[in-house]
């Protein structure tokens, strides 16, 4: 940089972050029209070694490795199916596009869903191939449990056990059902657990995610639970969702009950449930 430049301090900074967030100029702002006219030339030197423009390009592939190591930590599963060389690919293109803007890198990753939806190599095709529409469908829940561990909500609460009567029981604030079309809980999973597993098959999958002292728990359940849970959490009472649930399913009172007892039991051992 010269050390001679009158550039004003805010151009510069404009321009510097304008070069780093988008150096392929994916985006409609040039940089040189950050900059007082003739001026370009004086914001980095040549050294002996190296160009102006090598010395700035040191900044951006540091800039842009970064980045990229903040999605592969983010999408660490999906990275280990796709292959690091393809979901490198996949990352820097998107990253290309779409220039972080937010001071939060958690926030980089919020579009990358809806990227890889568009930019899907069958997107034309009139049959969809299987294993892309598990890549997206595990992206975006990836995605979605970094936002459940950052979310901001109550901590300090006392959670439920066998002696809590119904009408004290409530779900703990972090609880979130999924659904998909592909086991996708199970498969990331198995990749936490240091396994290593084959993308699956098609099938309708269910699952809830818990959060309790910053400790996510992960929980495979079946639609009938899922259906449960779901009206629990938007009746917030015990008594009134057995019997909505006993009218959706054409049960009686009686038999819900019954089997809510065997649910209550697990889910209390597994921290689904708080003392209101």
């Amino acid at each position: 940089m010269a050390t001679d430049s009158k550039i004003p301090l805010n151009m510069f900074q404009q321009w510097m972050q304008q070069m780093l967030l988008d150096p392929h100029q994916k985006t409609a702002q040039n940089p040189t029209d950050l900059l007082p006219e003739n001026f370009e030339g004086a914001v980095v030197k040549s050294s002996s070694r190296l160009s102006a423009k090598e010395h700035l390009a040191i900044y951006q592939r540091s800039y842009i490795a970064r980045l990229r190591n903040c999605m592969a930590q983010q999408f660490s599963a999906l990275e280990y199916c796709l292959g690091e060389d393809l979901f490198t690919a996949f990352a820097d293109e998107y990253l290309a596009e779409n220039p972080s803007t937010h001071y939060n890198l958690g926030e980089l990753g919020r579009g990358f869903t809806k990227y890889l939806e568009s930019a899907r190599p069958d997107r034309g095709a009139a049959e969809k191939e299987e294993w892309i529409d598990f890549m997206i469908a595990l992206a975006d829940f990836e995605f979605k449990l970094s936002e459940i561990f950052e979310e901001r909500a109550e901590e300090n609460f006392q959670l439920a056990n066998s002696e809590t009567l119904n009408a004290d029981l409530a779900l703990v604030p972090i609880c979130y059902l999924f659904k998909y079309d592909f086991p996708v809980q199970n498969y990331y999973s198995e990749f936490k657990r240091d396994k290593t597993p084959e993308v699956p098959y098609e099938q309708l999958s269910y699952c809830v995610v818990l959060r309790h002292n910053f400790k996510l728990s992960l929980f495979d359940i079946h639609q009938e639970q899922f259906h449960f849970l779901t009206l629990l959490k938007r009746l917030g009472d015990i008594d009134l969702t057995i019997q909505k649930f006993a009218k959706d399913y054409n049960k009686s009172i009686e038999e819900v009950s019954e089997v809510w007892l065997v649910w209550k039991a697990r889910w209390i051992e597994l921290g689904f449930f708080r003392r209101k």
